[in-house]
């Protein structure tokens, strides 16, 4: 019987539970970012949306290379 989490898949979902957890942190300071905005100069307010789409793209760029060298562990080979 396959179960949600067992010892073939706990650094698989390990994986998934650290990227959600990541999500959730940008989620929470676009928030943060949207509901304070008013209260910010526009200068402060570039700076945190600049800094979320750079930690955004980040964590596209990273979960995009974990997911490959993941795939090409799994699979044996040395490049796609």
């Amino acid at each position: 019987m396959n179960t949600l989490i067992n010892k073939h898949n706990l650094a698989y979902r390990l994986q998934q539970l650290l990227i959600l957890v990541l999500h959730l942190i940008l989620l929470k300071w676009m928030m943060y970012a949207l509901n304070n905005s008013g209260k910010y100069t526009t200068t402060e307010v570039m700076f945190h949306f600049t800094g979320m789409a750079i930690y955004g793209a980040l964590l596209i760029r990273g979960c995009a290379w974990w997911a490959k060298r993941r795939y090409l562990k799994e699979t044996g080979k040395t490049s796609l």
